[in-house]
């Protein structure tokens, strides 16, 4: 089963694969967690990214401001960012059936993209803004990473001379410092015992010490303006020439940015297409409790002590469905689509098949909707699944 987080005060249950969720956290039925309007929650601990993801919170109407003119200023300052352009994006769409075979969930499939992520088009967005609002290509960063865009920000700075420090929670695996060294990264671990939300900390004091840029990827609203000018728009083309409708979209979620611009875009087009915002069941959107370490779909979850994401935040409340995936519910659908249909996922792009199938699933036959997947998973994740 998974577990449908709506705004409002109560839990709805829909129907899907795997076994069921572990309970809700208190307070888990609401996305109203303290400090809603900001992004911020109001417990203690991590002072400097609660300051900084505070004063950064992008408004509504920042996520809608174009992000083309910002691109071409940044090309115009940094020639060889354009020169990397054309291996960022047009990934394919590919059609799946749905979990109950009722429809048909279009997969679209990041993995294409260079650094085999979706956050090659963060990393790319990230870079641009970053030029054009230092009016300079010599700028130095500092940004917060679990994976994915560590790895997209690494291989993009590395061919432009930008100078990046890059910090990963404590415990990220070997193979991730050796591959992020090679493009010469420097590399700092948060301390033991603070999660992903101690790299966030960690990073804030390292741009600060070093006068660096901090990225901040959560409060990065040229994201959004990115995956809607752009993914969003490949998306609709591709489906246009199916002649195929979509009920909803459906993607994990890290920052909220691939979800928020998608969303923005197809809503443009088919204003009845619903956005689904996947969560992990271990880390909800808004958790007021501190993440406990638990296996969940990678890349994705709450940040815990009563912080939500500035991107989903800054929408309306009722803009968003929000649907949590169990750890076991994930691994079982990735073992599923690659089995099935011989297509590799991560974890979160299984969690949203499982829930873009439920919203194709739960109407008549033959309706369609989209999964946003991120990558193929990576060494880490398919060792476990091998294993469980």
């Amino acid at each position: 089963m998974t577990t449908a987080v709506r705004p409002g005060p109560k839990l709805a249950v829909a129907a899907g694969p795997g076994p069921a969720p572990a309970p809700a956290a208190p307070g888990a039925g609401t996305t109203a967690a303290p400090g809603a309007g900001t992004g911020t929650g109001t417990g203690t601990g991590f002072a400097d990214i609660r300051r900084v993801l505070a004063d950064r919170a992008p408004s509504l109407a920042d996520l809608t401001r174009a992000f083309a003119p910002l691109e071409a200023e940044a090309h115009r300052l940094l020639p060889p960012l354009a020169a990397l352009r054309p291996g960022i994006g047009d990934t394919p769409l590919v059609p799946v059936p749905s979990r109950a075979g009722r429809g048909t969930v279009w997969l679209k499939t990041e993995a294409a993209n260079t650094s085999g992520s979706v956050k090659s088009r963060t990393a790319y967005a990230l870079l641009c803004a970053a030029v054009a609002a230092a009016g300079s290509p010599r700028v130095r960063l500092a940004e917060y990473s679990g994976g994915s865009l560590a790895v997209a920000l690494a291989e993009l700075c590395a061919p432009l001379g930008l100078d990046l420090h890059l910090v990963v929670p404590y415990g990220a695996p070997r193979r991730l410092l050796d591959q992020l060294r090679r493009h010469g990264a420097e590399i700092t671990t948060a301390r033991e015992g603070t999660g992903f939300l101690g790299a966030m900390d960690e990073a804030v004091r390292v741009a600060e010490r070093e006068d660096r840029h901090l990225l901040l990827q959560h409060c990065a609203a040229v994201g959004a303006a990115l995956h809607r000018e752009h993914t969003g728009a490949e998306i609709i083309g591709q489906l246009s020439g199916y002649g195929a409708e979509p009920v909803a979209v459906a993607a994990g979620v890290g920052t909220g940015g691939s979800l928020a611009g998608i969303a923005m875009a197809l809503g443009s087009a088919w204003p009845d297409c619903r956005p689904v915002a996947v969560f992990p069941t271990e880390a909800l959107y808004g958790d007021e409790r501190a993440p406990d370490g638990a296996p969940r779909m990678s890349g994705t979850g709450g940040l815990g002590h009563g912080l939500r994401q500035p991107l989903l935040a800054a929408f309306p409340e009722d803009f968003f469905g929000f649907t949590a995936v169990a750890h076991p519910q994930a691994v079982q659908a990735m073992r599923h689509l690659r089995r099935e249909h011989g297509i590799a996922v991560c974890g979160s792009g299984a969690g949203a098949w499982l829930a873009a199938s439920v919203e194709v699933d739960k109407g008549p036959r033959g309706r369609n909707a989209v999964a946003v997947v991120a990558s193929r998973g990576t060494i880490e994740e398919w060792e476990h699944a091998a294993g469980s």
